[in-house]
């Protein structure tokens, strides 16, 4: 629910610093002086202003720190309300990533001493007995003030949390502000005023995105903000009488133009343009690409179907090996005959589709007294994938079989990894790669 301050119990104060003195090394910034009458003008407007004159303070290029310091710490003690400040001029950084707000005299080399420290403005805004703090930043890196209203201050953080406060700024925290030239405002303050005086009066949420949509349009850096607790339901301004329309806004024409700023236009560290619009994204139409969802899942299937049918991993191996396993217990075999290359030849008719390629079957040791029985170790390996596989063949004489054609029934065993056994037979004992090219 949106709210109006009290006029009695609530203060402003406005700050700007548009001339430098010679040793500052800083540019002028004419448009802050109408920055800072045109805001005045439109929070004590009779018709629709929310503040009297009286409690609207304006500080037009402070002399000295003490002085500018001096007036925030009395406006924000008188304030119980509303307490309403805005700066206007030159945002600078120190060796730490501090902020500071320029005044005539702040010297480019000794920031510290000659500008008005951001961190003791905090303090004064956090000292003030208002229930509702505003503040409002037009300058350079600004963005750090909302990064410091609330971050990394332990207990600081949670007297906010329960005061309130609005921070708006200019740009972000890296970023510089812009003011066009030969335009009446800056481009922040010309967009809050051009808000401030819209047909109907906005709380600060609708200000600020307001503000984010003036400034998006014209190419120019976007608005920050930091919010802590229901601050953002505030009102600034009233609705105008019928009878009283509100004035125009008097903003220059000129100021939708998109410029930089013209002290960087030379200068070495000058930050890049800012980003254009972003065009919008064109939506793929549904018949493209629903039949993509159902065709996909047949293409994944597909190409693992082949790829499973043409390469082969250790698994492939072993699981053909004790099939021609199997195949060996099923039929008794003669005694005396290579067993290396029969069980190389089951390799290759086991294996399908799939290329057992450089597989080698040697046998590597005997079992039992009888040479001519098949019994014993054989190696099955693949140098060029570096598999080693070992089948241990059991044989017992097939009583069945006549003694003219000795037969025995084999019993084998896979088992991973090369045989155990360090002795080779003599040579003509193993047999060949598989054939399978």
């Amino acid at each position: 629910m949106t709210r109006l301050p009290d006029p009695d119990r609530s203060r402003a104060l406005l700050i700007g610093t548009s001339a430098h003195t010679n040793g500052s090394d800083l540019p002028s910034l004419p448009a802050i002086e109408a920055n800072l009458a045109h805001l005045r003008q439109v929070l004590t407007d009779p018709a629709t202003g929310s503040l009297p004159p009286e409690h609207c303070i304006t500080v037009a290029d402070p002399a000295t720190v003490s002085e500018a310091g001096s007036l925030l710490a009395h406006v924000a003690q008188e304030a119980t309300d509303l307490l309403f400040v805005y700066y206007g001029g030159h945002g600078l950084v120190d060796d730490r990533g501090r902020l500071h707000l320029a005044l005539p005299h702040t010297d480019t080399a000794n920031i510290r001493w000659t500008a008005l420290s951001f961190e003791t403005l905090r303090e004064e805004l956090l000292d003030s007995p208002a229930s509702i703090r505003v503040l409002v930043l037009d300058c350079c890196f600004s963005g750090r003030a909302t990064e410091a209203m609330t971050g990394g201050h332990g207990t600081v953080a949670g007297q906010l949390d329960v005061a309130g406060t609005y921070t708006l700024a200019s740009t972000a925290a890296n970023a510089v502000a812009y003011a066009p030239q030969g335009t009446t405002h800056t481009a922040f303050t010309g967009a809050l005023l051009a808000a401030l005086r819209g047909p109907e009066p906005l709380n600060l949420d609708d200000l600020f995105e307001a503000m984010r949509r003036d400034l998006a349009a014209r190419g120019m850096p976007r608005p920050q903000r930091r919010v802590i607790n229901n601050a953002g339901d505030l009102v600034l301004v009233r609705a105008s009488e019928p009878a009283a329309p509100r004035p125009a806004p008097a903003i220059d024409p000129g100021a939708s133009a998109s410029a930089r700023p013209p002290w960087l236009k030379d200068s070495a560290a000058a930050q890049p343009e800012p980003p254009r619009p972003k065009k919008p994204i064109r939506r793929i139409p549904v018949w493209v690409w629903s039949p993509l969802i159902v065709v996909a899942p047949g293409l994944v299937f597909g190409y693992w179907w082949i790829y499973t049918q043409t390469h082969w991993d250790r698994n492939d191996l072993k699981s053909t090996l004790q099939h021609v396993a199997t195949t060996l217990e099923e039929d008794p075999w003669t005694s005396g005959d290579n067993l290396g290359t029969y069980m190389s030849g089951l390799i290759d008719r086991t294996g399908k589709n799939v290329s057992f390629q450089n597989i080698s079957v040697d046998r590597v040791s005997y079992a039992g007294a009888n040479a001519k029985s098949s019994a014993g170790d054989y190696s099955v390996t693949d140098m060029e994938k570096g598999l080693a596989f070992c089948m241990h063949v059991a044989g017992a004489p097939d009583s069945s079989a006549p003694s003219t054609a000795p037969r025995e029934n084999l019993t084998v065993n896979v088992t991973d990894g090369a045989c155990p056994t360090a002795g080779r037979p003599s040579t003509g004992q193993g047999s060949s790669p598989s054939s399978t090219p």
